[in-house]
């Protein structure tokens, strides 16, 4: 089911925080710039049973991992699992390694998919914790963040999100001129402090 429109005035501005701390965490973690700007794309939420779709094939056409990350307004949201918001991240199953390699993370045995989608994860983590900090930094309250679900090429049963949210934000990073890394993210109206 396709929707029009978004609900959250300040998504592009949630686009841009976003962008601006995978690039500020990708210099700090081990000098890594990208080769060109982040391209940030609003994009309609496919929506099937509540849930919004996410499907690796479609950003890659080739085996991709996908993990993901909902925010709650408060631990009270989470445990009723009520999201205002989530970033899906999306990497190329050839490149998990690479990438990790390139931040310094402990590598993962390329033949292991359990430990590849776990990398994917830890990546989404960092990258959730990040752009969580922004939010506050920005004056937004602080969000509850949930742990990481990771799948291989599709998220089987979809991704919770704030269902009065009709738009996302699709991110494409690139490294050398090659976009490895792409991330979703949507968010419904968070409160300033």
């Amino acid at each position: 089911m396709f929707f029009g429109g978004s609900v959250n005035k300040d998504l592009e501005k949630f686009g841009q925080m976003l962008a601006q701390s995978v690039e500020k965490m990708f210099v700090e973690r081990n000098g890594v710039h990208f080769s060109q700007d982040p391209v940030l794309q609003k994009k309609l939420i496919i929506e099937y049973g509540g849930l919004m779709r996410a499907d690796g094939m479609e950003k890659y056409n080739e085996p991709t991992f996908i993990s993901y990350i909902n925010y709650y307004l408060n631990t009270k949201e989470m445990e009723k699992n009520k999201a205002i918001g989530a970033i899906v991240v999306y990497i190329e199953q050839s490149y998990v390694t690479t990438l990790l390699k390139l931040l310094r993370y402990p590598l993962a045995d390329d033949e292991d998919l359990d430990a590849l989608a776990d990398c994917c994860g830890t990546l989404c983590n960092i990258i959730a914790g990040a752009f969580k900090t922004e939010i506050s930094n920005a004056g937004y309250i602080e969000p509850e963040m949930s742990h990481f679900t990771s799948y291989r090429n599709r998220a089987v049963v979809g991704v919770p999100f704030h269902f009065d949210e009709r738009e996302k934000i699709e991110l494409s990073f690139f490294i050398q001129n090659t976009k490895r890394l792409m991330i979703d993210m949507t968010m419904g109206i968070l409160p300033k402090r």
